[in-house]
């Protein structure tokens, strides 16, 4: 995790996810953080809204003051970081989304963490909007969190699938944010009507699973429930989780990993943090 990028607008859920950004840094030493910052041209949303095409140097004027007042607030942001660890700011003008995936798929970035708004924030709806893109397209991991995160109050991990030939890469990455959270994996396997199969299958595949794997400091749990996405935020509930790990896939034909759409939905109604894989590579 050499590059962390950190999309922010100066919210409160931007100022947490830069906080965790800097805690996870300095344990994992020698990465550096990228505060991402886009700006909207006025312009584009008249285009999109009224179908303009004349851009008013008004305007531009207005761009070229706003970029200056970004910098100024983001070089601020960064000098009140109370830590070693390299924090850079990058800004662009454009949609939000189309620039941060942008910048996700063409710069090298290993890990993107995103703050969202608490379930009952309806002033920030779209923040919540643009992370569910993230976490759908984002090629890296992609961490989402709500509040302000202690790294070392961090001493569970759920970890759901349905132990099916789970790819070997996402097993190491399962490991090795284990190891760089020192918590205990809470393994489960969310049971569903659409897709039950009984107790002692379960407990036998898992138990597989985790010898075949060589995974220490872990629990084994079944969780009924009507579909998987409700079922993993309410075994996270439950055990009072303070994270959950996804596999995620885009294709048909890996049904050892969640759907795209799955892990929206935990990452939006989840409270603790949320780390998406993306295995269709």
């Amino acid at each position: 995790m050499k590059k962390i990028l950190v999309p922010f607008d100066f919210t409160l859920p931007s100022e947490n996810a830069l906080d965790f950004a800097t805690q996870l840094a300095e344990r994992q030493g020698s990465s550096e953080i990228v505060l991402f910052h886009v700006i909207e041209h006025p312009s584009e949303s008249r285009l999109k809204i009224m179908g303009a095409t004349n851009f008013d140097p008004l305007e531009n004027i207005f761009m070229t003051k706003l970029i200056q007042q970004s910098k100024l607030k983001l070089k601020k942001v960064i000098n009140n970081v109370m830590s070693k660890v390299t924090v850079n700011f990058k800004i662009l003008i454009g949609n939000p989304y189309v620039s941060l995936a942008g910048e996700v798929a063409n710069q090298d970035v290993n890990l993107v963490i995103m703050g969202t708004p608490g379930l009952d924030d309806l002033e920030n709806l779209f923040l919540s909007s643009n992370a569910e893109k993230v976490v759908r397209s984002a090629q890296c991991p992609v961490i989402t969190i709500k509040n302000k995160i202690h790294i070392e109050k961090i001493k569970s991990i759920v970890f759901a699938s349905n132990f099916e030939n789970v790819n070997p890469r996402f097993i190491e990455r399962v490991s090795f944010v284990q190891n760089l959270m020192q918590a205990q994996l809470r393994i489960v396997k969310i049971n569903t009507p659409a897709n039950f199969t009984n107790t002692p299958y379960d407990i036998k595949q898992m138990s597989e699973f985790v010898e075949s794997n060589i995974i220490s400091n872990y629990t084994i749990d079944i969780h009924n429930f009507n579909n998987e996405e409700d079922g993993i935020v309410d075994f996270a509930n439950f055990i009072e989780a303070d994270m959950i790990m996804l596999g995620t896939h885009q294709r048909k034909g890996m049904s050892h990993f969640f759907n795209r759409s799955v892990a929206e939905d935990v990452a939006n109604n989840s409270k603790c943090p949320v780390i998406t894989v993306q295995l269709d590579e």
